[in-house]
Formats: C-alpha cells, structure tokens, sequence
C-alpha cells in the first residue's frame, strides 16, 4: 500500500470517529428527550434510515461470492474497492455530514449507492465513456439519446420521494435491458462523454408525468407535415414577380361611403369577438376536462436526466461559437435530455422543478444557488464555487484555462507544482468495457416493438423485417383521448421490393395513398385511391426516367387526365373523357369493367418560341363523334385574345384513300389582323397532319388503359403477397451467401495448394487430344515429345527473331541520324544540336538493352530446353511403356 494514502485514510478514519463522539456528546448535553427501547430497533430499520439519509459505509467490506439475476461472473472491480476508492468514499462521508449541517432542510444527497454487488460506489465513477461503433450513435447526441430510450425500457423509482437504494452499472443496464432513471441516465452519459460531448448526470424534482414517462398529455412530436413525401424530389417552384407596369390602368375609385364601412367593420369586430371568447370559453372547459388531477407530491418526486452545457471548458467538441464577435468566452449553457424518451428539453421546461446537484466523470457539484427551483435563470458555469460547490478541489487539466502569468509572478518549479497537485482526484471507473452486437442493435427494441401513447395519439415502432410486409412505424391518430374513432393513420415501410415507402390512410374521407422510393420499373412514385369507387384513382410517377415523361395520372369513371413534364413535343396536359359512366377497376377486385367508348381528347402543349404565335398550338380539342377539330394557338404579343380554327372532317366513306380537303368546312379567327392568313395547302397540311395526331392519341388511350390495369394487377399482389429484400452487405441475412462464397475460397485455396506441391505435367496440353481413357503407345508418346519440344523451341525462337527485328531497326536509325546529323550539322543551333546527340545516345541505349536481352533470351533457351528433355526422358508414363513392351517381348519369345 502506498504510505502516503495509507496515512490519509488512517486520518480520515479518526476524523470520521472524533465526528461520532462530537455527536454523542452534543446529544448528551442537549436537553433530555423521551427515552425509547434500543432494543426494538431492527437491522432493515437501521438499514432503511441510512439509505434514506445516504449515509456512506466505512467499513468497506469485500465480497467473493454474489450472484444478481442469475448472474455470478462480476469483475473484480465490482465486488472490492480500490484504496482510492476507499479514500474517496471517506471524502464523500465526510463532505455529506458537512452538507448536512450547513443546509438542514434540503434532501440528503446521492452520493453513494450500491450497485448489483451490494457494493458501495460513488456514483461519478460509475459512468464509463463509451463509444458505440455504429453510424447513427458516433457524434450524434440525438442517435444516443434516442437509441437508450429504445433500447431500455423505463422502470420508475419504487418510491419517488426516496433517494433510490441502487445504482447498477451501464454494462448490466445494457445486459437486462432496463432499469431507473438515474441508471439510463448514466449509460445515456456515458455515451454523450465517449463522443466527446460535456454531458452531466443530473439528480432533481420533475412532474409526476416525467417521473411515471408518461405522455398521454405529450403531443406527439412524429406527426409528418401533410407535405411530406409528395414532391420530395421537385424543385421548389419559384413565383416570378413581375415588375409594375406603369402604364397599367388605374383602379376606380371607390364608391362605397366610409361611415357604411366602418359601421360594418365594428359589426364584424363585435361578432369576431363573441366568437373569439366562445371558442376560450370551448377551449378552458376542454383543458379542464383533459387536465390530470393534482400531485399530491408536487416538488418532492426524485427523477434523473442528463444536461449538455455547451460552451463548457472540458468540451472536447468545442462549439464554433465559443467565442463571440469580440473574443470573450461565451457563459455555459445548457439543455437537457430526459434519458426515459430521448427527447430535448430546454432549461425553461416546466416538467423540471428543482436540481439538487450534478456530476460527470471529473467532479461532484451541488448546486448552491438560491432558489432550487428556478432553473431558467440558472448559472451553469460549474467553476463559479460561488454557485457550485465542489466534492474533490482540484479541476482536471481538461477544466482549466491556460492563463499567461504576469510579468510579477514567477513560474512555479516541479516540486511546487507536484505539491499545488497533491490532492485526490476522481477515480477510473470500476465498470467494465461493455458493448452492443449487431442483432441487438438492429432489434433496437424489446421484442422487436414498442408503443407509445401521446395525446390522442399512438406510435408503433418495430425491428427492421420483424413485421412480414416489412413495416417499421405505425402513428394513428385518434379523435378522444381514451383513443377511440381513429381518423388519421401513418405506415412506415422498410425493405420492401416494392418500394414502398408510406402509406397515409384518411378515415374520414376513406382515401389511402401510397408513396414510392425511387427504382421502380413502372417509375410510380404514389398511388391516391378511394375505398368508392366513384373517386377515381390518381398515379403520380418520376417523370424523367419514363419515356413518355408522364408525371401525373388521374383516371375517373368518365374521364382519364394525363400531366407531363418536360417533353419535347411540348405536351403537358391531355384528357380522355368517355361517352358513359363505368366503374373502375378496384384494387382488390379482380372484375373487369365494360369498354369504354372514347368521345374527346383534350391536349394543350407549352410555348415553342421558334414558331410564331399564330402558327403554335396551345390547346387543341378532337371532337370524336362530330368529325371537329377545335385549335386554339397561344397568344400574341400585345394581344388579348387568342386566334383559333375549327376542322370539319368529311365522313370516312366520303374521304376514300387519301385525306380529302374543302376549304368550306374550316373556319378560324385571327387575333392580329396584321398576321398572314394561312393558305389552302397549309391548312390541308395542318389537317392532315392533326388527324395522323389524332389516330395517335386514340393509340395513347388504348395503352393507357392496358398500363391502368396492369398497374392495378401489379398492386394488387404487391399489396397481398409483400416480400422483403436484403442487399449483399447485410450480415445477419447473408448466410447462405457467406457460406457459398467461403465454400468456393476453400476450394480456391486447396488447388493453389496442389499447384504449389505437384510437378508441371508438360505433355498435358498434347496427350488430351489423344484422350486419357487409355494407355498410349511408344508412338504417340514420342509424337506428343516431338510436339512439345518443338512448340517450347519455336516459342524462343520467335522471341529472338522480333528481338533482333527491333535491334535492327535501331542500327538503321542510328546510321540514319549519324549522316543526317554529319550533313545538316552547321545548320543547327547548340539547342537543337544537343537533342538529336540525346536521341542518338537513347538509341544506342536501346540497342544495348536488346542485345543484353538477345543474349539472355539465348542461354534461356538452352538451358530450359535441357531442362525439359531430361524431365519428358525421365517421365513415369514413359518408363510404364517400356516396361509394358519388355513384358509383351518376353511373352512373344
């Protein structure tokens, strides 16, 4: 043992005794009291006050054998304590008794509690940094929080007016899976310190509502805007505000009397009024009603969070604002974060009544400050000692400023520095490493699912691929608080192979609407349907990966409109409607409707500035039962009017093979008196033209049918048949796949092995043509020899013959640049004269290299020519002929 902590904790010991005696002999001097019997004082009495007081256990027994739910293989660490920790539980006692005397009427503080081992442990040490290795839970205070108010299920204190009687360690919290708030808060800490954020467990007073978590009152933070998910991948239209135009025409004055308008306008008020305080009126009786009955113990319910100061000196993520626009070091603020839902609650929550103190992994504060109970304005500069008081004095360096010295002090040495720093510190944690698998964190939930009731309101959660059509949120809305008659639903879907993303079910008007991830065949982006049939159906799809760039699909009883979106032609818009009325097809009904007879087809096409106005059509109009054909062309500059034409076609028994044309049966308009009027061919183009557009679009309406029905059938198995997909990186789902590719790898393995043991069979490529079946005779051996010793030679000599092709050409450009150069020699500057002599040293550098090359390519030849004689010679099928045509002469002798 260390002499110098073996003689403090002697001194604290006899501190700790003298402190006893004081008591017994201030309690023998007081005035006598009504004596009562020692004896009927039982062990759990004894035991009861000190848990409630939070007294601190000196005696520090130590424990082997401890078994807590089934469980007997605790660490060291959680069975003993270390002389430091003895030292520090000394501390603690002795600053309680003190806290005790100076503030008698606050409650006791937590500073010690047992954890699973029946162990004392100060409840700093118990928080131990952790990090996650888990995207959403690295540098992500949200994904912490949220994932500990999942992953745990929330206990409420057994009496809440009571300091809690354990504390259990984040590892044993992760393993059952729930427990208190000062526990979750903990584990919640011990994360938000492991990514570096400076997080404080919190030990005060809350509402009855947060200490039980309950919601039902809680409006429910998940309810989508009703935009969501309808034009998530458009660009935000922006309105064009058009400059005024000075010459636009002023607006006539009015001609109503002032006095008849006032008169009105004090009516209005008045009845706005009645009707403003009738609806208070509605909207006070309601909160009554809705309001929960009152806490009998308002202020006195014990409950544990977690604050985030920011700005704090021990931040390792220091914020960007640290420092305001001056350079001043901005004042600790702080928020909270209720560890039991996840959520963010700012200082100013009423849910939060009163703190009685704090603490990290540094230090232990108590909050000092006057009232308690008014947290809004509180001060969260933890080393202000004015309103913090501190457990151990010293700060870690962590704490510290880096303060230049005046030019009066000196510096301290190391000796006085190391004497400044002998005080006691805070302990490492005695928890041990603890983590999440994989499973668990995909499960995420108990079971796989959890519900949450808010104010008229319920949301389901559920593991990915836990539900079998692949839902992950459900949020129903409900119109009474004991939920009952639901008139609003949300479905969340997850890994579907359908691609369905939501679903939003309207009880009131009886309307579903699906929404689609981006990837599908038919680009279907939402289906709107309606339990009646009479509503219609509307498809909305990603126009640009379809051809036709539709956008938009509205198919009614009568009538079907089309919207696109960025098409060459310029068509926007286009509407069939039909002569009678015929149901729909529904989604789940397999009966197919009557054939509709088509009447009009309505088009209307967007501005094309290479065409003039008068020539461009905008809207044009196929009357099908009266031969017509209606254009409207856009409209002209400075004009108010559009010009139009009308087409009567002639009968089809009248028109024979070819488009026949009377310039009697079209009419028009023209808008601008000044344009040219179009001539007979033109419109007899036009026309001709129309019709060829016309047969078209009646093509387009038969396909739209067939594509209407075929998507309804789509749907229809999608929705009673839901399968689910896994991509190849998932590692819970790929097992077969693992198993067939670590399969294939061992076989892999086991050939380059062979490879590496086993002789080159040289005759393999010649003897397959001769087939294997059988045994081969003397000839075709050395036929097969012949081959192979020619082929390996001829190989060489190919190398050889392109080797000394190139040397070659290179001595014909070296002699070539030789007399070019002896030639033209005077004619060349230093510079140019300098680079041919580097392209002639290159050359004859070639040159030396292929040679080298021809040389080696030479002995290469001879002595892996050898080499592969003597093997063919010496090889086991030859030597098995020989002895089989011995033994054929012996037997013929």
């Amino acid at each position: 043992m260390d002499p110098g902590l073996e003689g403090r904790l002697s001194a604290l010991l006899a501190m700790s005794n003298d402190y006893n005696l004081d008591e017994t002999s201030n309690a023998a001097e007081a005035e006598p009291v009504e004596e009562f019997a020692v004896n009927s004082i039982t062990n759990e009495q004894l035991k009861s006050v000190g848990e409630t007081l939070g007294r601190i256990h000196t005696c520090f027994p130590e424990i082997s054998d401890v078994e807590f739910e089934g469980r007997n293989d605790f660490p060291k660490s959680y069975k003993t304590l270390s002389l430091k920790e003895r030292l520090l539980l000394l501390f603690a006692e002795n600053f309680r008794r003190q806290y005790n005397e100076k503030h008698p009427n606050r409650k006791p503080l937590i500073l010690c509690l047992e954890n699973e081992c029946g162990i004392q442990k100060f409840v700093a040490t118990t928080i131990k940094p952790t990090v996650f290795l888990y995207p959403e839970l690295i540098d992500n205070w949200q994904g912490c929080a949220s994932f500990i108010a999942d992953h745990i299920i929330y206990e409420p204190l057994e009496d809440q007016i009571k300091i809690p009687k354990r504390l259990l360690s984040p590892e044993t919290i992760i393993r059952r899976r729930k427990g208190n708030s000062f526990e979750m808060a903990t584990l919640l800490c011990s994360l938000l310190i492991g990514n570096g954020f400076p997080a404080c467990v919190v030990y005060g007073y809350a509402t009855r509502e947060v200490v039980n978590n309950d919601l039902r009152r809680v409006v429910c933070p998940f309810i989508p805007k009703n935009n969501e998910n309808t034009d998530s991948d458009e660009e935000s239209k922006q309105v064009e505000i058009k400059p005024p135009n000075k010459y636009a025409l002023k607006e006539p004055p009015p001609l109503t009397s002032s006095f008849v308008k006032e008169m009105k306008q004090r009516e209005l008020d008045e009845i706005r009024k009645i009707e403003e305080a009738k609806q208070e009126e509605e909207r006070r009786k309601l909160q009554e009603i809705e309001s929960l009955p009152p806490d009998e113990y308002e202020g006195s319910r014990i409950h544990a969070w977690v604050a985030i100061i920011r700005y704090a000196q021990w931040s390792y993520k220091p914020d960007d604002r640290e420092r305001d626009a001056e350079g001043e070091r901005l004042p600790p603020q702080a928020f909270f974060i209720e560890p039991s839902t996840g959520f963010r609650h700012e200082v100013d929550d009423p849910g939060y009544l009163g703190i009685e103190c704090l603490w990290n992994q540094h230090n232990y504060y108590v909050n000092i400050q006057e009232p308690l109970t008014d947290i809004k304005n509180m001060r969260w500069d933890l080393s202000n000692t004015k309103d913090w008081e501190h457990l151990l004095p010293g700060e870690p360096y962590e704490c510290r400023e880096n303060r230049p010295l005046p030019d009066d002090v000196e510096a301290l040495t190391l000796d006085e520095e190391l004497a400044k720093e002998k005080h006691l510190d805070m302990p490492v944690s005695w928890v041990q490493r603890f983590d999440i698998l994989l499973p668990d964190y995909e499960e995420r939930f108990v079971n796989g699912e959890k519900t949450e009731f808010y104010k008229r309101a319920v949301y389901e959660r559920f593991a990915p691929y836990k539900q079998l059509d692949g839902l992950v949120k459900r949020l129903t809305l409900y119109e009474t608080l004991d939920y009952e008659n639901p008139f609003f639903r949300w479905e969340w879907y997850e890994n579907r192979d359908d691609l369905l993303e939501m679903v939003k079910v309207d009880f009131s008007t009886k309307q579903i609407e699906e929404y689609f991830q981006k990837g599908r065949a038919d680009a279907m982006k939402a289906f709107i349907r309606n339990t009646d049939d009479t509503k219609g159906k509307i498809f909305k799809f990603y126009h640009t990966p379809r051809f036709d760039a539709l956008k938009e699909l509205h198919c009614y009883s009568d009538y079907i409109k089309e919207f696109y979106d960025k098409r060459k032609d310029l068509l926007h818009y286009r509407e069939f409607k039909t002569s009678k009325r015929v149901k729909m097809k529904d989604i789940h009904n397999t009966e197919s409707g009557h054939q509709r007879k088509l009447t009009q087809i309505t088009e209307k096409f967007h501005r094309n500035p290479k065409l003039q106005a008068i020539r461009d059509i905008a809207i044009r109009h196929f009357y099908l039962n009266e031969n017509k054909i209606f254009l409207q062309f856009h409209y002209d500059t400075d004009c108010i009017t559009a010009s139009t034409r009308i087409f009567q076609k002639l009968p089809e028994s009248e028109m024979g093979e070819d488009v026949q044309f009377d310039p009697a049966t079209t009419t028009g308009y023209i808008s601008n008196p000044n344009d040219k009027q179009m001539s007979n061919v033109e419109l007899y183009l036009l026309l001709k033209q129309l019709m060829l557009d016309e047969e078209k679009s009646c093509k387009a309406y038969q396909e739209r049918l067939i594509e209407v029905e075929q998507n309804l059938k789509n749907r229809q198995i999608q929705d009673e048949n839901p399968k689910l997909m896994f991509t190849i990186f998932d590692p819970l789902r790929n097992e077969a796949a693992r198993k067939l590719r670590m399969e294939r790898y061992e076989q892999m393995r086991i050939r380059e092995e062979l490879a590496k043991t086993q002789l080159a069979d040289f005759l393999a490529p010649y003897l397959v043509r001769l087939g294997s079946d059988r045994k081969l005779s003397k000839a075709e051996y050395d036929l097969a020899k012949k081959d192979c010793l020619s082929d390996f030679r001829q190989y060489y000599l190919d190398m050889l013959n392109e080797l000394q092709r190139r040397f070659e050409e290179l001595t014909k450009e070296e002699e070539s640049l030789r007399r070019f150069l002896h030639k033209f020699q005077s004619q060349f500057d230093d510079y140019d004269y300098e680079k041919f002599i580097k392209e002639g040293e290159n050359i004859v550098r070639n040159k030396r290299i292929i040679q080298k090359r021809i040389e080696n390519v030479s002995e290469e030849l001879d002595r892996k020519y050898k080499t592969l004689k003597e093997a063919l010679d010496n090889d086991e099928r030859l030597t098995e002929i020989e002895k089989a045509n011995e033994s054929k002469l012996k037997f013929t002798e």
